[in-house]
C-alpha cells in the first residue's frame, strides 16, 4: 500500500497506545473496500473518546507534526504528513462521547464504517482484506450493503438540512460512482438554497473535487438539471435564459445554445486531459505533472469562458459577433472566483487563460505569417499557463464537433481540422521548450550596466531597456555584452 511508511504507523501507534478507545472511521475504510485509487494523497479520520487536547498537541510535537484547529467547538483538529514525491496524508482528529451517536450524525452510511486502531493498523500492515471486513463495525447495519450496491443514502433523516453541504457532497460521490436515493435527491433539489447560507470557502472545496475528478461531465449534468449549479454559482443562468442569450439563442450554433458549448467545452476538457499522450505525444511528459490535482483550473474556466457573450453579442450582416467577450467573460470569472475564495494564484491563472481564450485561434489563422517575436510575447504573456490555454484551446474547438460541418462551416471563418490545430499547438510547445533553455542563458548586461553606461536613474525605463535587451538575446539577435550595450545604446535613442 501507498501509503504504508514508517512514519505514519509510528504516529497511529502512539494514537492508540496514549488514548482509549481510538477508531478510524468514514472514507479510507470506504476507498479501501471499493478499491479506490489514492495516487496523490490520503484522508485519514480518527476519532477518540474524551480527547484530550494537550496530549494531543504533545504527541503530535513529539512527532514533529503541526496541530491545527478544524473546528474548536466541535473538537475537531489535524495534522499533515507530507513526503518528497508529493504524496499527502491528512489526518483530522476529533472527539467523541457516545460512538453510536457520533456515527449517526454522520452525512451517509458508507461513510459510517469504522475500525478499532488497533485493528486498522494490523490490517494496512498486512494487507489482510478479509480480516478487516471481518472485523468492520457497521453501526447503522447498512454501510457495508450500501458500499457494495452503489448506493447512496442518508444515516438519518435531516442529515442534509443539519448540513447543507451534504448537498454538494451527493454529486462528489455520485462522481464515485454511487447512486442516491430518490428520496434523497429530492431532498437535495427541495433544500438547495441552503446552499447560500454555507461557508464559500466549503462550496469551493466541494466544487474543486467534483471537478479534479476525471469525468465529471454526467455529474455536473445532474448538478444543472437539479438547478444546484445555479445556486453555487448564480451567474452561470445568464449563458442559459437571460436577456439578449435569448433573443440570439438560435445563432449560438449548437442546438440548445450557448450553455451547450459551454457543457460541451467542459467534457471536451475531460477528454484531451485523459487522452493526453494521444494529443501531445512528445511533451506529455512535461505537461502532465502539471496537471495532478489541477483538472479543476481547466473546468473553471471552460464554465466561465464565454460567460460575457450574452453582454456584447450582436447581429451584422447574418452573423454574430461577440467583440472583447473575452476580456468581459474574464472580470466576470474573477467576480465569481472570489466570491468561491479561490486562491489569488488559482484567480490569476483562470482569468489569465480566459482573457486569452481566443489567441489561439487568431494565432493558427496566421500561422504562415507569425514572428518568432509573436511566439514570444505569447509565452512571456502566459508562462506555465501556457499548458492551460493549449488543452483548453482545443477542448474550445472539439466542443463545435458535433455540429454538422456544413452548419459549422457557414457560421465559423477558418475552421480547419482539429488534426491540423493540434499539430499547431505542438510546434508551439516545440518554441516553447526551445524558449525556456534559452531563459536560461546568463544576461549579457545588468541594471548597474544600464544606468552606469547611459546614465539612466534607478527605476521602471532601467526594466523596460533590460527586458528589450533580453528579448533579443533569446531571439539570437544578439550574443555576447559589446552587442547587447550598443543595441541598448540604441534604444535608449529612440526612447529620449
Amino acid at each position: 500500500m501507498k501509503f504504508l511508511n514508517k512514519q505514519l504507523l509510528d504516529l497511529l501507534r502512539d494514537l492508540n497506545n496514549t488514548f482509549e478507545e481510538v477508531y478510524v472511521v468514514g472514507g479510507i475504510i470506504r476507498d479501501r473496500i471499493i478499491k479506490r485509487q489514492m495516487d496523490n494523497g490520503l484522508d485519514v479520520d480518527i476519532i477518540i473518546k474524551n480527547l484530550s487536547v494537550k496530549e494531543l498537541k504533545s504527541l503530535l510535537k513529539k512527532h514533529s507534526l503541526p496541530f491545527v484547529v478544524l473546528d474548536k467547538i466541535n473538537r475537531i483538529y489535524r495534522t499533515v504528513l507530507t513526503f518528497n514525491d508529493g504524496f499527502i496524508i491528512t489526518l483530522d482528529i476529533s472527539s467523541y462521547k457516545d460512538l453510536k451517536q457520533d456515527i449517526f450524525r454522520r452525512d451517509f452510511t458508507i461513510n459510517t464504517l469504522c475500525l478499532k486502531m488497533a485493528d486498522f493498523i494490523r490490517y494496512i500492515t498486512t494487507g489482510n482484506e478479509k480480516f478487516m471486513l471481518k472485523r468492520l463495525i457497521d453501526l447503522t447495519s447498512s454501510g457495508l450493503k450500501d458500499i457494495k450496491n452503489n448506493v447512496l443514502k442518508e444515516t438519518r433523516e435531516n442529515s442534509v438540512i443539519d448540513d447543507p453541504i451534504r448537498i454538494l457532497r451527493v454529486a462528489r460521490f455520485m462522481c464515485y460512482g454511487f447512486k442516491p436515493e430518490e428520496e434523497l435527491v429530492k431532498t437535495c433539489v427541495r433544500n438547495k438554497h441552503l446552499l447560500n447560507y454555507v461557508a464559500k470557502e466549503r462550496i469551493n472545496e466541494e466544487l474543486k473535487k467534483i471537478f479534479n475528478f476525471s469525468y465529471s461531465y454526467k455529474i455536473l449534468e445532474w448538478l444543472d438539471t437539479t438547478g444546484i449549479l445555479e445556486t453555487v454559482i448564480p451567474e452561470i443562468e445568464i449563458i442559459k435564459k437571460k436577456g439578449k442569450n435569448t433573443q440570439f439563442r438560435k445563432f449560438y450554433y449548437h442546438k440548445e445554445g450557448l450553455w451547450q458549448h459551454t457543457k460541451l467545452t467542459y467534457k471536451s476538457v475531460e477528454d484531451v486531459v485523459n487522452k493526453l499522450k494521444k494529443f501531445f505525444p512528445q511533451y506529455y511528459s512535461e505537461i502532465n505533472p502539471k496537471l495532478q490535482n489541477k483538472q479543476y483550473v481547466l473546468k473553471y474556466i471552460a464554465l466561465l469562458h464565454d460567460i460575457g457573450k450574452p453582454f456584447v453579442v450582436k447581429k451584422e450582416k447574418g452573423r454574430i459577433r461577440f467583440f472583447r467577450h473575452e476580456m468581459i467573460s474574464a472580470e466576470i470569472a474573477e467576480k465569481v472566483l472570489k466570491e468561491l475564495r479561490l486562491s489569488n494564484d488559482e484567480i490569476r491563472s483562470i482569468v489569465l487563460v480566459i482573457k486569452n481564450h481566443m489567441r489561439l485561434g487568431s494565432l493558427y489563422n496566421s500561422r504562415n505569417t507569425l514572428t518568432e517575436r509573436a511566439y514570444l510575447r505569447l509565452f512571456n504573456e502566459l508562462q506555465t499557463d501556457l499548458f492551460s490555454l493549449l488543452i483548453f484551446s482545443i477542448a474550445d474547438r472539439l466542443s463545435y464537433e458535433s455540429i454538422p460541418f456544413s452548419i459549422r462551416k457557414s457560421y465559423l471563418s477558418n475552421y480547419g481540422s482539429i488534426n491540423k490545430f493540434v499539430k499547431f499547438e505542438n510546434k508551439i510547445l516545440e518554441k516553447y521548450f526551445e524558449y525556456l533553455k534559452k531563459s536560461s542563458l546568463p544576461r549579457l548586461i545588468t541594471g548597474y550596466d544600464v544606468m552606469n553606461t547611459f546614465g539612466i536613474p534607478e527605476g521602471p525605463l532601467v526594466g523596460k531597456i533590460l527586458n528589450f535587451i533580453r528579448e533579443a538575446q533569446i531571439l539570437g539577435k544578439i550574443s555576447n555584452r559589446e552587442e547587447a550595450l550598443k543595441l541598448a545604446n540604441k534604444y535608449v535613442k529612440l526612447l529620449q
